[in-house]
């Protein structure tokens, strides 16, 4: 049974949660750590202050993709729940029209 994967729309859905939770981790965290290097200006200024600055800002940009690709993978998560529990329904439903007692 090569490429046939075994898991169930629940587990999806769980998981897409997992994923969707540390997602808004990573992004309180790095909104936490943005506001202190901007609160330190006040405290700290010169070349080193503004370089230091500058490599939190880009890191910012970096964590920001990082987060729209977790996002991302949530909703692949949830949409490939969703196609599963409408190709089930749909075989219960063709499956119940089936018609019994055909051996006579």
């Amino acid at each position: 049974m090569e490429g046939i994967l075994k898991v169930t729309p629940e587990k999806l859905i769980q998981t897409s949660g997992e994923f969707a939770t540390t997602g808004n981790q990573i992004k309180n965290l790095t909104s936490e750590m943005m506001s202190q290097v901007h609160g330190m200006r006040s405290l700290w200024q010169g070349e080193a202050a503004s370089a230091y600055g500058n490599k939190f800002s880009s890191l910012q940009t970096d964590m920001d993709k990082l987060y729209r690709m977790v996002q991302e993978h949530v909703k692949d998560l949830q949409e490939m729940a969703g196609q599963y529990q409408r190709a089930e329904a749909g075989n219960a439903q063709q499956g119940s029209g089936l018609r019994t007692n055909v051996v006579v």
